[in-house]
C-alpha cells in the first residue's frame, strides 16, 4: 500500500510539475500590449514585426524594441518602416516607455490618448505621418519628456498653452500642420522651437519667453503686428530666428539686425536692418521764422485778414495762378493728354501686331524644319520620326481624322521643352536613392523628345549625355498651392513599389512649371506605347498633379 501511494505521488507531481512552469513561459505584459499594437498594422511590407510574436518569455529580442535589466520594455524605435495603419491605445500602457519613435511611416488616425498619460515618456517623435485631430490639453501631464516631434502631419487646432509648463521640453517641432490661433507664450527651457508652416495668427507675444533659444521658427504663417523690443530683448544674441513670410511690420529691432536678412524676407511692411529697405524718419514740425516767439499758440492758429499787409503777396500770387488756367488752357491740357494716350495705344498695338507676326514667322519655320530629314533633332527638340510618331498619336486618340492645320495647332499649344520650363528657375527635388547626382544643369544639357501629350501635359524623353533616359511629364494646371504639400504627396507616391508602376525619380517646381520626371521605360514594358505609361498610372489618382 505504502509503495503504491510512491507511485501515486510521483505520478502526481510528474503531471502538475508543467502546469506550474507554464506562467513563467508566457510572454509578458508589454509583450501583449507590442502585439495589440502589431494586430492593428495594416500593412508591413519590409516584414519588421515579422519577429514579433508568442513563443519568447520577453519581447527584449524583437526588432526595434529595448528593455532594460528586467525585462520592460523601454524603448520602441520604428522610423522608415512604411507601416501602415493606426497606432494602437495599448502603446501608452507601457509602464516604463522612455522612447517613442514611429516617424517618417504612414500612420493615420489620431494621437492615442493613453499617450499623454505615460509619465516615463521622455522622447515622442511621430513626425512624417498622416496623424489628424488636435493636440489634447492632457499634454501637461508628461512630466518628463524632452523631446516632442508631431512635424508634418495633419494636426490642427490651437497649440495647448499649458505644454510651455513641461520644464524638461527642450525640443519642440510641430511645422507642417494646419495648427492656427496665437503664438504661445512661456518657452523659457525651450531650445529648438520649430512652429513653421502652419496658420498662427495673431501677434508676437510680449512674454514669449525664449532665453534658452537656441533655434526660432515661425515662418510661413500669419503672424501680423510688429516686432516689439520685449519680444526681440528675450531671446538670447546667438540665437538663430526665422520670422520670414508671414505679415510683419514696422521697424526691426537692432538686437534683431545680426539675424541673416533671409529671416525677414516676405514681411512686405517690415523695414530696417539687415533688409534692404531702410524705415522712413517721421517728419517734425517746425515754427515759422516769421511768428514771433511772444506770439500764443491759442492766436497763431487764427487765420489772417485776406486786407491784411502779410497776406497781400500770396493773394496776388493765387490772383495770377486764376488768370493764368483760364478755359481755353484746361481744353489744350485736355486735348494734349488726349493725344498723349493715343499715341501710346498706337505704339503698343503696334509692337503687339509686330510680336504676332514675328510668332507666326517662327512657327512656319519649325513647321519647314520639321519636314526636312536633315535638321538637327536636338535644336529642333523633335526630330523627323518622332514628328510623325507624335501625329500619328494623335490621329489615333481622336474619334475621326483631323487636318494638318488643327495638327499644327495642336503641336504649338505643347512646344515647350523641360529645357525651357527649367530655365525659369525653381527648385529641383530628387525622391529617389541612386539618383542623387542628378543636376538641374544636366538636365538643361539633355536631349528631348516628345512622346505623347493629354489634356494639359507632355511628356518628353530626356537623353542626358552620357546616354542615361529619363520620362519628364510637364504637369499643367495644378490644383496644389504649396511646395510642401506637393513634395508629401510626390514622396508618397516614391515609396510604393510594383512590378508595374514607373519608377518616380523627382520632380522640379517652378514659378509657372511643374515637373515629374521617371525612369524611362522602352516600348512593350508596361504599356502599348513609349506615351501611355507615363500618361497618368493608377497609383497618381491620389495626387492632384493636373
Amino acid at each position: 500500500m505504502g509503495f503504491n501511494m510512491k507511485i501515486f505521488h510521483c505520478f502526481f507531481i510528474f503531471l502538475l510539475l508543467p502546469l506550474l512552469l507554464l506562467p513563467s513561459l508566457a510572454l509578458n505584459n508589454d509583450g501583449v500590449l507590442l502585439l495589440s499594437f502589431k494586430y492593428s498594422i495594416l500593412s508591413d511590407p519590409l516584414s519588421v514585426l515579422q519577429s514579433w510574436n508568442y513563443d519568447e518569455e520577453t519581447p527584449c529580442q524583437w526588432y526595434g524594441v529595448t528593455c532594460n535589466e528586467i525585462g520592460m520594455v523601454t524603448s520602441l524605435v520604428l522610423p522608415n518602416s512604411q507601416l501602415l495603419g493606426s497606432i494602437s491605445e495599448d502603446i501608452g500602457h507601457i509602464q516604463h516607455l522612455h522612447h517613442l519613435d514611429l516617424s517618417s511611416n504612414f500612420f493615420n488616425g489620431t494621437l492615442p490618448s493613453s499617450i499623454f498619460n505615460s509619465t516615463e515618456l521622455q522622447v515622442l517623435s511621430l513626425g512624417g505621418n498622416v496623424i489628424s485631430g488636435e493636440l489634447p490639453e492632457t499634454i501637461a501631464g508628461m512630466a518628463s519628456l524632452q523631446i516632442l516631434n508631431l512635424s508634418d502631419n495633419a494636426l490642427a487646432g490651437k497649440i495647448p498653452q499649458n505644454l510651455t509648463l513641461l520644464q524638461n521640453l527642450t525640443v519642440v517641432s510641430l511645422r507642417g500642420n494646419y495648427f492656427s490661433g496665437d503664438v504661445p507664450s512661456g518657452f523659457d527651457p525651450v531650445e529648438l522651437l520649430d512652429l513653421s508652416s502652419n496658420l498662427l495668427n495673431g501677434t508676437l507675444p510680449l512674454d514669449f519667453g525664449g532665453g534658452n533659444l537656441g533655434l526660432l521658427n515661425l515662418s510661413y504663417n500669419k503672424i501680423s503686428g510688429s516686432i516689439s523690443p520685449e519680444f526681440a530683448d528675450k531671446v538670447p544674441h546667438n540665437a538663430t530666428i526665422d520670422l520670414s513670410f508671414n505679415n510683419l511690420t514696422g521697424a526691426i529691432p537692432e538686437s534683431l539686425v545680426n539675424q541673416k536678412m533671409d529671416s525677414f524676407y516676405g514681411n512686405v511692411d517690415l523695414c530696417g536692418k539687415p533688409l534692404k529697405n531702410p524705415c522712413s524718419i517721421p517728419s517734425t514740425l517746425s515754427t515759422p521764422p516769421n511768428m514771433s516767439q511772444s506770439i500764443s499758440p491759442a492766436i497763431a492758429v487764427i487765420p489772417k485778414p485776406i486786407d491784411s499787409t502779410l497776406g497781400e503777396p500770396n493773394n496776388k500770387v493765387q490772383t495770377q495762378a486764376r488768370r493764368s488756367l483760364n478755359p481755353g488752357t484746361i481744353a489744350a491740357i485736355a486735348v494734349a493728354d488726349l493725344a498723349g494716350l493715343s499715341i501710346i495705344a498706337m505704339v503698343i498695338l503696334y509692337v503687339y501686331q509686330l510680336k504676332k507676326r514675328n510668332g507666326l514667322h517662327t512657327q512656319s519655320t519649325t513647321s519647314n524644319l520639321e519636314k526636312k530629314p536633315d535638321v538637327n533633332p536636338v535644336s529642333t527638340l523633335m526630330p523627323s520620326s518622332c514628328s510623325s510618331c507624335m501625329k500619328i498619336k494623335l490621329v489615333e486618340t481622336s474619334e475621326t481624322a483631323s487636318s494638318d492645320s488643327e495638327l499644327e495647332e495642336k503641336n504649338q499649344d505643347f512646344n515647350v521643352s523641360p529645357a525651357e520650363a527649367y530655365q525659369k528657375g525653381g527648385k529641383l527635388v530628387i525622391v529617389n536613392q541612386g539618383n542623387e547626382q542628378l543636376e538641374l544643369e544636366t538636365l538643361l544639357k539633355a536631349s528631348a523628345y516628345v512622346l505623347g501629350t493629354s489634356g494639359s501635359s507632355i511628356v518628353y524623353k530626356a537623353v542626358l549625355e552620357n546616354g542615361t533616359a529619363f520620362a519628364v511629364r510637364r504637369i499643367g494646371d495644378s490644383s496644389v498651392a504649396r511646395l510642401k504639400d506637393f513634395e508629401s504627396q510626390v514622396r508618397g507616391i516614391a515609396k510604393l513599389k510594383h512590378p508595374n508602376l514607373v519608377k518616380l525619380v523627382g520632380f522640379y517646381w517652378g514659378n509657372d512649371e511643374k515637373l515629374v520626371i521617371y525612369d524611362f521605360v522602352s516600348n512593350g514594358s508596361l504599356g502599348c506605347s513609349s506615351y501611355s505609361k507615363y500618361r497618368t498610372p493608377p497609383y497618381l489618382s491620389v495626387l492632384p498633379l493636373s
